[in-house]
């Protein structure tokens, strides 16, 4: 296919040179049409391209895990809880050690107030 037949086909994405074009139409035919088609209005084709990668090396990591907790449910294994390996989740709150701390300064403080109080 030319960049004509493409332009003509509606399978250039917005701002793509005849020179880019060429150059990922030669390494993989299907990934202009495939940018353009999940192209927004106003985006360049290169965040599109980007956002269009990190989705499927995404997808592809979830079903690696996947595939890796039921071999280990085959094995009576528990499954890996992605959030503690790779920092995906997001932690709400105080960890225990520093509540226990907190718990235990604010009692201070008011056992402070309250000492400074009978003394007056």
């Amino acid at each position: 296919m030319t960049f004509e037949d493409a332009i003509d086909m509606g399978t250039i994405p917005a701002g793509m040179t005849r020179e880019q074009w060429n150059a990922v139409y030669s390494i993989s035919p299907t990934t202009p049409g495939i940018v353009a088609a999940n192209q927004v209005p106003g985006e360049n084709w290169w965040e599109t391209g980007q956002k269009i990668l990190t989705s499927l090396a995404m997808t592809e990591q979830q079903r690696q895990l996947m595939q890796l907790n039921i071999e280990r449910a085959k094995l009576g294994q528990p499954p890996i809880d992605i959030n503690r390996y790779t920092g995906v989740g997001v932690n709400v709150g105080l960890s225990q050690g520093t509540q226990t701390l907190v718990t235990y300064v604010a009692i201070g403080a008011g056992l402070l107030l309250l000492l400074n109080a009978l003394r007056r």
